[in-house]
């Protein structure tokens, strides 16, 4: 039998990647680059509790610019816009 080697989240590489990279920065990251500000900059309508889930439906094209503006201003991380994003909530509000 061959050896099989994960690809999820929850892998040993991704492990190692995460932590060298923690290492190299001296043990910390800040991940949290001001969604909202940066999605209103751009024109998102964030009128709702949910607003991320919604802009996610709606406005993916700039969920993905924010995430670009990032990258090119230097991130080393970047993170889904996925948090508010729960079924059973998102259905009694979007209706």
């Amino acid at each position: 039998m061959g050896s099989h080697t994960p690809s999820g989240l929850g892998s040993l590489e991704h492990s190692s990647l995460l932590s060298d990279f923690l290492q190299n920065s001296g043990g910390c990251a800040v991940i949290d680059g001001g969604l909202a500000t940066e999605l209103e900059r751009h024109g998102a309508d964030l009128n709702d509790p949910l607003w991320s889930a919604k802009c996610l439906i709606n406005s993916p094209h700039l969920i993905r610019r924010v995430h670009l503006d990032y990258l090119e201003a230097g991130a080393d991380i970047i993170i889904t816009a996925s948090y508010q994003v729960l079924k059973l909530p998102f259905l009694f509000v979007s209706n």
